[in-house]
């Protein structure tokens, strides 16, 4: 009789509540700890929290106590803020011996952060001889493990694209006020937040890439574009013709010897509706990739509740969840196997097996 995982859940927001569902549903994992982020949610049962069976271990936010609980990973699902707020307390937990997998923009972080902040990750994981691993949809499933597999197939690429396009219209209307949904473009513009959240995790797409790929990139340009709705859209609350209805972020890298186009774009479109996709993608098309090469190929990808309805929720208890939200958390849980028999340190990205590269000899041992 196999053990279970012992897992701890940092976070017990919309992705960490999923997470706990999950756990309770799988004979992999057990659920040892939880640490809450406000005093309102400290002692409620997190069987309750999700709208389930009692599971006997309340929330906490006596983080000394969460530390003395043998676990084999935590699952770290605090509040992006946009700024990195969590590095300290990641790196306190690691140093305190625990393994932390994350579906923050931290994956690959040795590849676009700043050299101080990897060597306190690397001596954190050193000194508590724990693993550090960042996993998610994207960045890691669709931009880096399918999108770049693609290039097993081409012998020569000369620019790939990748296009995320998320209908947030089932979030809650305050968040897309505060990121600029429904104001004036010019207004929208001046919102830091909106724009560091988004270039975290594409700093995360675009410089893994370059790593997978064996390129050196002559230049990263980072925009962002505010698109007005052509019509009033009434849900999730109303916006006026003429105030944004779409939020691109894209980021791109350059490798001048190869052509002028970028190498290599991903485009994020937070979106109100079908009616504001962007030029060339149709309804359904969740990821769409365009690699232009010897050969070149499109896909399209949608990602559903089911492919026998249009539900666009699962309901899990009391959590109704968009379908990408699982799809994020899995690959966090699906790297706890991994992660305990790797060595202490930085387990990056799993990537693509055999793909394009800039010089092939350098496919062999690029770690």
């Amino acid at each position: 009789m196999r053990d279970p995982y012992r897992i701890m859940v940092w976070g017990p927001g919309r992705m960490g509540s999923l997470c706990i569902w999950e756990i309770a549903h799988s004979p992999a994992f057990e659920l040892v700890g939880v640490r809450a982020y406000s005093e309102s949610k400290c002692g409620v049962d997190a069987g309750d929290l999700v709208g389930i069976a009692p599971m006997g271990i309340t929330l906490t936010c006596d983080v000394d106590a969460l530390l003395r609980i043998d676990c084999d990973c935590i699952v770290y699902t605090a509040h992006d803020e946009g700024r990195y707020h969590t590095d300290d307390e990641i790196l306190m937990l690691l140093a305190a011996g625990k393994n932390v997998v994350t579906p923050l923009p931290y994956q690959n972080a040795h590849l676009f952060r700043e050299e101080d902040f990897v060597t306190r990750l690397k001596a954190a994981c050193s000194q508590g001889k724990s693993v550090f691993h960042a996993g998610g949809i994207d960045p890691d499933l669709i931009s880096d493990r399918i999108l770049l597999g693609l290039t097993g197939a081409c012998a020569d690429v000369r620019s790939i694209k990748l296009q995320e396009n998320w209908d947030c219209s089932l979030a809650a209307p305050g968040p897309l006020k505060h990121v600029g949904f429904g104001m004036l473009p010019a207004d929208a513009e001046k919102i830091e937040i909106t724009r560091t959240i988004a270039a975290n995790f594409t700093k995360a797409v675009v410089y893994t890439a370059e790593k997978v790929l064996g390129v050196k990139y002559d230049r990263v340009i980072e925009s962002h574009d505010y698109i007005p709705s052509p019509i009033d859209i009434e849900a999730p609350f109303l916006i006026k013709a003429g105030t944004v209805g779409r939020i691109t972020h894209r980021m791109e890298g350059f490798v001048d010897t190869i052509g002028p186009e970028a190498l290599f774009t991903i485009e994020y479109h937070w979106l109100m509706g079908n009616g504001m996709l962007p030029e060339g993608v149709q309804p359904g098309q969740y990821y769409v990739a365009t690699i232009e090469g010897r050969p070149s190929m499109r896909m399209t990808l949608d990602i559903k509740v089911s492919n026998r309805n249009d539900d666009r929720t699962f309901t899990l208890g009391k959590l109704n969840i968009e379908p990408s939200y699982v799809a994020t958390l899995t690959p966090c849980l699906q790297a706890v196997p991994h992660m305990l028999v790797a060595e202490p340190g930085i387990l990056p990205s799993f990537g693509p097996s055999l793909h394009w590269m800039q010089d092939l000899r350098d496919s062999v041992g690029n770690t």
